[in-house]
């Protein structure tokens, strides 16, 4: 054999050995996931757990997108409408509800069988639990609160109480005013009571929050909106006089992350946030936090037509879309994620804001010795008191049968609250008449959809 021909024939060969790695990478099960944690140290974790499960299953490649929650909304509406959807994903609650009442999503009762039913908390249960047809479709990957967070040292220097939550709105009102204050005597404020959130996906939260504390509902048991209901209508004339006297101008362009800056740097004494926030205080606001003058309060006030108060309880579920390209699989990798050293190590990437769904993890040795719980513990004992006592809920759901309205998707997606808000906040329009411009958008929307049954 010539040395042209040894050559020809060992090319050969190592084209028919490239192309086998080819076929069998292209036969590998590629499942697509998103979840809402796009910081390093939870990619690197979920990477690391991707690894093991592929380990352990040749042939299946995990493909994880992070998507900052904010952007999850529409990212999820773009990718129904288009037939382009992941496999496994995170979702708002009400997300879940409206689609698995489409038909949409894969039952997750082998994948809470496999956690352990009994070992999870009955409020992640209840949750994720469909009672109409008594499936799970969906189990949320950690649980919290949202608090007010605020600076004590800016509390003394106003002379308010750094241990004593305000008990109404008008308490918490006239606060803020006295922490809305020009500290350089330049004539200008430059420190102000209240950083909120701007964007349309935080107005929805403040709004029902709001709507809660006050006593009401957003849509009453028939499904129809109560936008035009006194309760909401003192959410909008509370919400003006935020604006008027103890938010910063540009609010309304405030990111969140902007408001955590805002609380670190001393031009907010206070914001509404989550224990993922301190991880931030530790590197933008280290004085402060060596100080012990970052606070949390474990309770909020309250309206005047209220009784107790409503917080947020983030809980957003895994999901598996039944018509995705791989949902068994997806499911198996959801068994692997939930076996407890993987779960501890996802759970441990936001300690102060992730808590486990399981009770074995929850005492577990080795959870409880997280680091930043030395420094934190006061924050997690708030939220715990909360979880416990007040019944925290999700996203658009000031009742717990809203979780069964199949529309919350679509009025949450559309901008009718937004508005609404933002009409009186910024556009000086009558709570009532901005009020009413919602409720027969609303009305319309659900009667669109073929939701009406009012």
């Amino acid at each position: 054999m010539t040395p042209t021909q040894q050559w020809l024939r060992a090319g050969a060969a190592a084209l028919t050995i490239l192309a086998a790695v080819g076929t069998a990478q292209a036969a590998d099960k590629v499942v697509t996931i998103w979840h809402t944690e796009p910081n390093e140290a939870t990619k690197g974790a979920m990477a690391e757990i991707i690894a093991d499960f592929e380990k352990a299953n040749p042939g299946i490649k995990v493909n994880q997108e992070a998507i900052g929650w904010g952007d999850l909304d529409k990212k999820m509406q773009t990718a129904l409408a288009t037939g382009a959807l992941p496999d496994a994903v995170h979702g708002q609650a009400y997300v879940e509800r409206s689609l698995s009442a489409k038909g949409l999503l894969r039952p997750l009762d082998d994948v809470v069988a496999s956690v352990g039913e009994d070992d999870i908390y009955d409020v992640v249960k209840k949750l994720n639990y469909n009672p109409k047809d008594g499936h799970y479709y969906g189990l949320a990957h950690a649980i919290g609160t949202d608090v007010t967070v605020y600076r004590k040292d800016f509390y003394r220097e106003a002379g308010l109480s750094v241990d004593q939550p305000p008990e109404t709105w008008a308490e918490w009102l006239d606060q803020l005013k006295k922490l809305t204050v020009d500290t350089d005597g330049d004539g200008k404020i430059d420190r102000y009571g209240l950083s909120l959130a701007g964007p349309g996906f935080f107005i929805n939260e403040d709004l029902y929050m709001w709507t809660g504390s006050n006593g009401g509902r957003l849509f009453d048991e028939k499904g129809r909106p109560t936008f035009t209901e006194k309760p909401v209508i003192e959410v909008l004339e509370f919400w003006k006089e935020l604006a008027d006297c103890c938010l910063a101008p540009d609010w309304l362009s405030r990111g969140y992350l902007d408001t955590f800056a805002d609380l670190a740097t001393g031009k907010a004494a206070t914001i509404l946030g989550w224990g993922r926030g301190t991880g931030y205080f530790e590197k933008y606001a280290p004085d402060a936090v060596a100080a012990g003058d970052i606070g949390v309060f474990p309770a909020k006030p309250v309206g005047p037509s209220g009784q107790n108060f409503l917080t947020q309880l983030d809980c957003e579920p895994w999901m598996i879309f039944k018509d995705g390209q791989h949902p068994e699989e997806a499911a198996a990798f959801l068994k692997f994620f939930y076996q407890k050293d993987n779960y501890r190590k996802y759970i441990q990437t936001v300690p102060v804001h992730f808590f486990p769904i399981t009770k074995s993890l929850q005492e577990d040795p080795d959870y409880l010795a997280t680091p930043d719980f030395a420094s934190w513990k006061f924050w997690t004992d708030a939220q715990r008191n909360i979880i416990a006592n007040h019944e925290p809920k999700p996203v658009m759901v000031t009742e717990w049968d809203d979780l069964d309205l199949p529309f919350i998707a679509e009025i949450a997606g559309s901008t009718i609250l937004v508005d609404m808000v933002t009409e009186v906040v910024q556009g000086g329009k009558a709570p009532m008449d901005a009020a009413q411009r919602a409720q027969d958008r609303a009305e319309k929307l659900i009667t669109d959809l073929g939701y009406k049954t009012w």
